[in-house]
């Protein structure tokens, strides 16, 4: 029987009818050979888009597809028809099981079933790879890394291209194939597999849930191994548990975090210890500069203000700092999350407080839901209080924008960058979170150019600065995170490397981000640095890595007046 290696090329599209994102297939690529592993044929086909006009930039960066590629392409129903015909009977074989997903996740949206018709055995070689080589299971292994782990020599291939990455994955699969052992690792494709392909795994996030044993919430001590006492209430924070304990033996305090899946295997319970931070209380605030931003102190509440925006009389804009709430503890004072474990009545009424004395009206604010992406949503008054006085609608959205007044932007952070946009001509805003996923992903640029499709904006005239967030020298990070920042453009302005004085990656979010938005065509002098750490200023600023997690969120705000 033929073995057929496939990969797929993807855009991440809003469907009216889903009311939510599919990942559209743009490109087929696949590799058949026999059981010698030889290559006998090569398929390859662009899928001409049906539910997103325009292939994001992102995507066309990272794979050089472009619009004008997929205009004479397939519909997605033609190509599957014509890989059926070419890949005949065979066993399918893909990189990970995401481009199976994304098959069943097409074929149910155009064909109204999952059921993908060249499927009948199916081997995904991630996980046999990982199992053949003794990597592990607990981290997965990318195609590039796993061709760098068996030091192949791909360098005539193109990363993110189907049919070059089909060839490449069948390059892996000569070093780690025995037939007796992969055997175990073909799956017959019958509805018991599409019930397991399918199946979303979801987090239990109540502790009166009847899936949650006693012996879940027990913990040992980390120090002596006795058992350990609770002595806070569980706090729901991420969906995760959280606690503190202390030890009946030896009184040892720790945090304990608990982590429950409902997986289609079963139940997953993950604990994990973790040292108590020490408590940083908020400092007493003093007006003035700090970096390029300027600290202000109305009716007793920290905010910061960009002095560049000053010329703009018709946007209201600032970024909250810790002070003047009413929240204790590790979210003293101003937290402004409602997802951190504070009571939802100090959340509300922090909002209350600090939009008195930032000059915002509370009912305007729209918040989305946020999850490192850089997808983007236009709001208009319709949306007034999403995300914060009302349930979230939507998920994935990193990025908002509008140009109706009376409609407040609101992005939370707590080292992700916070990102700003006035566009001077048009009357319309925007404002983006960037983490380093968003940030690497491009999330000011792509911000850039949804302003100008939605508003006409003209990049050069528009007007960006970047919010307080982790600084370069606070944030280190190791060699997985370092890669997806040092295959960008410029690479060399933004990332240092490893030294014999300090053996991690560091990276400046802020400078990665100012080089995307004069990618974008944003001109130099249009563009300001806010300069203020969230990890070096932690006692005015909530940092989540200073903190350990144990911290209130800080929020951007941005509006026409």
């Amino acid at each position: 029987m033929d073995i057929v290696i496939l990969d797929l090329e993807w855009n991440a599209a809003y469907s009216r009818r889903l009311r939510g994102y599919i990942n559209e297939i743009i490109e087929f690529g696949a590799v058949k050979c026999g059981p010698d592993l030889k290559a006998r044929s090569v398929f390859s086909c662009f899928v001409k888009p049906q539910v997103g006009k325009h292939i994001s930039s992102t995507i066309s960066s990272l794979t050089s597809i472009t619009d004008e590629n997929l205009e004479e392409g397939l519909s997605f129903m033609q190509a599957a028809a014509r890989f059926k015909r070419w890949a005949g009977d065979c066993v399918l074989m893909t990189w990970g099981t995401s481009d199976i997903l994304t098959l069943i996740e097409n074929c149910r949206y155009f064909n109204g079933r999952e059921e993908v018709p060249f499927l009948s055995r199916y081997v995904d070689l991630q996980r046999y790879a990982q199992v053949q080589m003794g990597w592990g299971a607990s981290t997965q292994v990318g195609l590039s890394r796993a061709a760098e782990l068996l030091e192949l020599d791909v360098s005539g291939m193109e990363h993110h291209r189907a049919k070059d990455d089909s060839l490449m994955t069948l390059e892996i699969l000569k070093q780690v194939y025995d037939e007796k052992a992969i055997a175990p690792f073909v799956d017959i494709c019958d509805r018991e597999f599409y019930r397991r392909m399918t199946f979303k795994t979801s987090y239990v996030c109540d502790l009166g849930s009847p899936l949650i044993e006693a012996g879940h919430l027990r913990f040992s001590c980390p120090k002596c191994g006795g058992e350990a006492k609770r002595v806070t209430r569980w706090n729901l924070k991420n969906k995760s548990f959280r606690a503190e304990f202390a030890c009946k033996s030896c009184g040892h305090p720790f945090g304990g975090r608990l982590i429950i899946k409902q997986k289609y295997e079963g139940l997953s319970v993950n604990k994990k210890t973790f040292p108590l931070p020490e408590i940083q209380e908020p400092r007493k605030a003093v007006p003035g500069l700090l970096g390029n931003m300027r600290l202000e102190m109305p009716e007793g509440v920290g905010l910061l203000r960009f002095p560049a925006f000053d010329s703009l009389p018709m946007v209201n804009h600032c970024f909250s700092t810790r002070v003047g709430g009413v929240s204790k503890g590790e979210f003293a004072s101003m937290n402004l999350g409602t997802n951190r474990g504070d009571p939802n009545e100090n959340v509300a009424e922090n909002f209350r407080i600090f939009c008195r004395a930032a000059g915002f009206e509370a009912e305007s604010l729209v918040a989305g839901a946020q999850d490192h992406h850089v997808n983007i949503r236009q709001v208009g008054l319709s949306e007034r209080g999403i995300g914060i006085w009302r349930e979230k609608d939507m998920e994935s959205i990193d990025g908002l924008c509008t140009d109706v007044p009376g409609v407040t932007l609101v992005i939370y952070t707590a080292d992700c960058a916070p990102l700003y946009f006035v566009d001077p001509e048009h009357h319309a805003i925007g404002l983006a979170h960037a983490g380093w996923r968003g940030t690497a992903a491009g999330m000011a640029k792509v911000m850039a150019e949804r302003m100008q499709a939605a508003f006409g904006t003209d990049p050069r005239k528009l007007i960006a600065a970047i919010g307080p967030s982790i600084c370069k020298a606070c944030f280190e990070v190791d060699e997985p995170v370092a890669a997806e920042f040092l295959k960008l453009e410029n690479a060399e302005k933004f990332v240092s490397l490893p030294t014999e004085a300090d053996v991690k990656y560091h990276v400046d979010l802020w400078e990665c981000n100012r080089q995307f938005l004069l990618q974008a065509g944003v001109r130099e002098e249009n563009i300001t640095v806010g300069g203020v750490c969230t990890m070096c200023e932690s006692d005015l600023i909530f940092s989540h890595r200073r903190t350990q997690g144990h911290r209130g969120s800080n929020c951007a705000m941005l509006a026409l007046q």
